[in-house]
């Protein structure tokens, strides 16, 4: 049986594995069986801070995870019964959607919390991620179409086209589609999460059969008409658990979710067109016994034969995974590849800005969208409607009602990629300033009141890390307010994001003395009204960041009297490499257009930063020096507590012992956080940045050559 059993397991695996990934156990990963037979590879990962999340056992973070999603289906299903409605969230396909959704954004803000790695939980999504997507949606579609026409074959089905309708195909299609981000769902919380927490305390083996019993458990309530405990439901528990086993065992061999989720999905396509077209129905008689053996009622996840099919790759597929071991993940390898992010749909943080603004700006771009940015475009108009309509009233009513007067900001200013997110998070640490953050700017107009309808839902599709530099995010975490300003307004330079195709349209926006007096007026209004919204509840002095306000010292100061700002600077070198890298990973997650190669935020950059420095020191020149506080980035890295309390004694604050205690305890935190590594720069970009920015690289004492350390090479918040 040896020759067939490895034909056999290629059939199953050889297209997902021409990837090229070798295999290895990582030495994160608990192996209790089998570890003499399995490679191990030569250097261990870097040493990861623990998250102080991380101590509750195992099954009572699988019980944090369930506590908020059988609250909120209990409040939903109670309202339901209060309203006379038999809506049953267990037993209808809405109520499942709804259950699913609820446990994958639960599940995300646990994930969130718990430091592990998103390699850990079979997220990682590779370069290969494209073929292992099609070849898993290939074969599981083909293998249960396969099955359906031998059943019709053999008799166990009969067609039928009296139900066959132009509204009965379109529907299908729908469904046929949907079952992707189903499939997707149902992998990160069954064979990602759930799996990855249990076998960290119980080992593999038995991770992967208790995942896959309760995927069968959960997946099986309310699907068939008859009672839980009956011999019709439990031979569908049976059928799903053993689906659910070969897909745990796909994705530790593979070590990512893509082949068994498409895998999956295809399967899940297949039988959402035959059930939505009635296509194949069950015979009125004649062939009785083998309809049991092949499809009993009409099911193929409940026949016999499915189960032994199953039960042959569950044990080939184990055994390769004997034998071969588990992927190993290269330490450098982006955890997901810019491909993936260019089609992800749910990345732009722009999406809850009101509709208006985003139809304005598609008519402007002359609705220029390209073709693999549809399904986003799709998304954030969805988002964009729905959060229109749940703030209109907040939206039209607050600036009658906000009038206090705003303390005097303290605003980050320093360009992109100087380090201003690590300054921002730690200045967010002192309780008298107020920080903007994620649930304010990412939905401006609705943060006070309505929008709370919708802003938990932010923590299912905001990514836990950041996509160019992998700091992690949450909607609590401090954030720039440009973001907000852009979603109460086109008048900002972020919307070219979006449409990079209309980088020098947007660009403008960037100084004050460009705008129009009309565009001006409407920038200072929406910035004192965001500043209100976010000091509504406690009048402190809001802490401001935003790259772009280097260049707005002087209208900033005007529009806020008293204000103080702290200027951040780092080696231009470092900055200019990280800003490549910025809009090559982090703005793709935006963009509805590929940008023009000729004449791109890449392109624009270094003149923008030369223009925003000149600007910034012949504005702060003219201020108190109590009110104008400079830090270079090395120093703030090595010497946080130092360089804090001497900025603090410039600006003439007090940095008392408290504030240093959560300094210490927050830098122990992401002790474990891992920069990006960069290439070096060829020496004609090195030449260009000298001749621009040669200026700077005197007055803030950095060599006009690279320094040959690796710290140069490294890239900052």
């Amino acid at each position: 049986m040896t020759f067939p059993a490895k034909n056999a397991a290629r059939i199953i695996l050889l297209l997902a594995r021409w990837s090229g990934v070798r295999y290895a156990v990582p030495p994160i990963l608990p192996t209790r069986i089998w570890t003499q037979r399995v490679t191990v590879p030569s250097q261990s990962p870097p040493k990861v801070a623990e998250s102080r999340f991380r101590s509750p056992p195992p099954l009572v973070k699988i019980a944090l995870w369930m506590t908020p999603v059988i609250l909120v289906a209990g409040g939903i299903q109670t309202a339901a019964l209060l309203l006379g409605s038999s809506f049953n969230i267990v037993t209808s396909g809405a109520g499942r959607t709804i259950l699913i959704a609820l446990a994958l954004a639960s599940l995300l803000m646990m994930m969130a919390l718990d430091r592990r790695s998103a390699a850990d939980y079979g997220l990682l999504v590779g370069g290969n991620w494209g073929k292992h997507c099609r070849y898993g949606l290939a074969i599981g579609f083909l293998f249960y179409a396969c099955y359906s026409l031998l059943a019709l074959g053999l008799g166990a089905y009969r067609l039928n086209f009296s139900q066959l309708t132009a509204y009965s195909v379109i529907s299908a299609v729908f469904a046929a589609w949907t079952a992707i981000p189903v499939a997707a769902a149902q992998q990160v919380i069954f064979s990602g999460y759930l799996l990855t927490t249990i076998r960290s305390a119980l080992g593999r083996a038995t991770a992967v059969i208790i995942s896959a019993f309760l995927f069968a458990i959960l997946a099986g309530l309310g699907r068939t008409s008859e009672q839980i405990f009956s011999f019709g439901n439990l031979r569908l528990v049976t059928g799903l658990f053993l689906i659910a086993l070969l897909l745990n065992i796909l994705r530790i061999q593979l070590g990512s979710i893509v082949f068994s989720s498409s895998l999956l999905a295809g399967c899940i396509a297949v039988r959402r067109l035959l059930r939505k077209t009635h296509l194949l129905v069950l015979p009125t008689g004649g062939q009785r016994d083998l309809t049991e053996w092949l499809v009993p009622n009409g099911d193929p996840r409940q026949s016999p034969v499915l189960w032994t099919i199953l039960c042959v790759g569950i044990v080939i597929c184990w055994r390769q995974l004997y034998r071969k071991g588990e992927p190993e993940v290269p330490a450098e390898q982006p955890m997901v590849s810019r491909s993936f992010k260019q089609i992800f749909p749910f990345s732009n943080l722009m999406a809850l800005a009101p509709l208006d603004l985003w139809l304005t700006a598609l008519a402007d771009a002359r609705f220029r969208v390209g073709a693999k940015y549809v399904f986003r475009l799709g998304f954030i108009l969805t988002a964009s409607t729905v959060n229109t309509i749940l703030t209109l009233p907040e939206r039209w009513i607050l600036p009658l009602v906000l009038r206090h007067k705003v303390p005097a900001p303290l605003f980050i200013v320093g360009v992109h990629r100087s380090g201003t997110t690590h300054l921002h998070n730690l200045l967010a640490l002192d309780s008298r300033f107020c920080p903007a953050r994620n649930f304010h700017t990412l939905n401006p107009f609705g943060a006070l009141l309505t929008g709370w309808l919708i802003t938990p839902l932010l923590g299912a599709f905001m990514t836990m890390k950041r996509p160019m530099d992998a700091v992690r995010i949450n909607v609590l975490s401090p954030q720039e307010e440009e973001f907000a300003i852009a979603g109460m307004t086109r008048i900002s330079p972020y919307w070219a994001f979006n449409f990079p195709n209309r980088q020098s349209a947007y660009d403008r926006l960037i100084f004050p003395e460009q705008m129009t007096e009309r565009e001006r007026n409407k920038w200072q209004n929406c910035l004192l009204h965001f500043t209100r919204v976010i000091t509504f509840w406690n009048r402190k002095p809001p802490l401001l960041k935003s790259p772009y306000n280097t260049g707005r010292v002087a209208a900033l100061r005007d529009l806020f009297p008293g204000a103080k700002f702290i200027h951040l600077y780092r080696n231009p070198f470092a900055v200019y490499r990280s800003n490549l890298h910025l809009a090559r990973e982090g703005f793709v997650t935006f963009q509805l257009q590929d940008p023009d190669p000729e004449n791109s935020y890449e392109t624009r950059f270094l003149g923008h930063y030369r223009q925003l420095e000149e600007a910034f020191y012949r504005d702060a020149g003219k201020l108190p020096p109590e009110d104008v506080a400079e830090v270079q980035f090395e120093q703030l890295e090595q010497d946080p507590i130092g360089q804090l309390r001497e900025v603090y004694h410039q600006l003439g604050l007090d940095f008392n012992a408290k504030l240093a205690q959560r300094i210490t305890h927050y830098l122990e935190n992401i002790s474990g956080y891992q920069k990006n590594r960069l290439s070096e720069l060829p020496d004609p970009d090195r030449r260009r940045i000298v001749e621009v920015m040669g200026q700077f690289f005197d007055r803030w004492g950095y060599r006009r050559e690279p320094a040959a350390d690796q710290n140069n090479r490294m890239d900052a918040a």
